[in-house]
């Protein structure tokens, strides 16, 4: 009876013990990706997202990971505007010797003259422009296509960077480029480019007869964080002597990142005091004074920030305007996007279970696996959506049960009397012994 007690009090969470599922879309992928909504997020007891399950048909827990949905990287090209400069370089000397013969009077006489001539060729320099729309970008590399002669000698330059033509500073004093020899781009691009200058400049060192560069083009990398999920939530009326004050609950155990206000009129700033106050006690703490927000619309004029939410556990957020306002303001609650990883079996569909306040242990956790090679596992994962909300548990699963557990009881209860009867054998035994062997 004990064992099978225990096995009840134990037994792995079930559907039923989270308070909402959803039925996700179908795909045959091994590794999938859901990416969690605002109701999930909003309707979870533990501040980790530990109240987060994924089902097979048949009823059981399947292998997930939830993390933080991560920024996107990009890599982007741009082809570079530059400029072309000749530069005369005096390479080497030469003697020459001429030699003039007269005839006259039957005799002959040659005058010779030797002088040295200093040889001169032209080379090219060329300027890269690294801002050509004033936008400052980081570089991994510049790739360059070019011609020089002769074909089959390496090109050797000399790079240099800075945001003046008088201030250039050397990177490269002897950089070895090819284009003709591998298909490698790194063998004709030049990396390990400082951040923000606005001029790249390039001299070929070595001798060769030519060099006449044709294109250039930056790789570099943009990121795009991914979006903020918003919810309003809804607002109390408090009238007060000194004012009028709207106040709002956090509604979920998982903290919201930032919050806004949208002032009931167009086109209208709001200036604010924000207050909290902490579980368990009605004085409000003044915490900022004169925060601003506003709803214009305008391409001149630059989106309200969202205020940052208290890192520390308050019970609920207050505001008061500083000047009158002619309708209540709205507020909205910007939560940090989350997806969820998991491991199909084949038994689909799935299931998207969540909320409750007892949750157990995960039945494997993949986020070791993930951060080793997150970046691959997104381009091979298969994303599926969540259907409609459903009712699992129901909303009684977001808070402790209001009666005893009898069963986490009977099993204590049983636990105990099994040590009772344990002690009560082993005091018997012993005097069974002492009786058996007088002093």
């Amino acid at each position: 009876m004990m064992f099978a007690i225990s096995g009840q009090a134990l037994a792995a969470p079930e559907i039923n013990d989270y308070a909402y599922q959803a039925l996700l879309s179908e795909s045959d992928q091994p590794l999938q990706r859901v990416d969690l909504p605002i109701d999930v997020m909003q309707n979870l007891t533990q501040r980790d997202l530990g109240d987060i399950a994924l089902f097979n048909a048949n009823g059981k827990r399947l292998p997930h990971s939830v993390i933080a949905t991560p920024s996107v990287v990009t890599d982007l090209d741009l082809e570079l505007p530059f400029h072309e400069f000749d530069r005369f370089t005096r390479e080497r000397s030469r003697t020459v010797t001429t030699r003039e013969q007269n005839r006259q009077n039957g005799s002959i006489s040659e005058l010779s003259t030797t002088e040295t001539q200093a040889i001169q060729s032209v080379r090219k320099d060329y300027l890269i422009e690294l801002k050509p729309d004033n936008v400052s970008r980081q570089f991994n590399s510049v790739e360059l296509q070019w011609t020089h002669e002769p074909e089959s000698q390496v090109l050797e330059i000399r790079v240099e960077a800075g945001d003046e033509l008088d201030k250039l500073r050397v990177i490269y004093p002897r950089k070895s480029l090819t284009n003709r020899q591998s298909d490698d781009p790194k063998w004709r691009s030049i990396d390990g480019l400082p951040a923000d200058r606005r001029y790249l400049r390039l001299t070929a060192v070595n001798e060769i007869e030519s060099f006449v560069l044709t294109r250039v083009v930056g790789h570099y990398q943009e990121t795009t964080t991914a979006a903020m999920l918003s919810s309003p939530v809804e607002l109390k009326i408090s009238e007060e002597n000194d004012g009028r004050y709207y106040s709002f609950a956090l509604p979920s155990a998982v903290p919201a990142e930032s919050w806004r206000i949208i002032p009931a009129e167009a086109n209208t700033v709001i200036n604010i005091d924000l207050y909290t106050t902490w579980p368990g006690s009605d004085n409000r703490v003044r915490i900022r004074h004169g925060i601003s927000q506003h709803n214009i619309i305008n391409a001149e004029v630059k989106p309200s920030q969202p205020i940052r939410l208290p890192a520390r556990n308050f019970e609920r957020i207050w505001f008061k305007s500083n000047q009158a306002l002619t309708g209540t303001p709205s507020v909205e609650l910007n939560y940090r996007p989350y997806q969820a990883y998991f491991l199909g079996d084949g038994n689909g569909p799935y299931t998207l279970a969540w909320g409750n306040h007892a949750p157990e242990s995960q039945a494997s956790n993949l986020t070791t696996l993930l951060q080793r090679s997150l970046r691959e596992a997104q381009s091979q994962v298969a994303t599926v959506t969540p259907g409609p909300r459903q009712l699992a548990g129901g909303p009684a699963r977001l808070a402790p049960e209001p009666t005893l557990p009898w069963k986490k009881w009977l099993l204590w209860g049983l636990l105990i009397l099994a040590a009772a009867v344990t002690g009560r054998m082993a005091f018997r035994l012993y005097r069974e012994m002492n009786t058996g062997n007088p002093a």
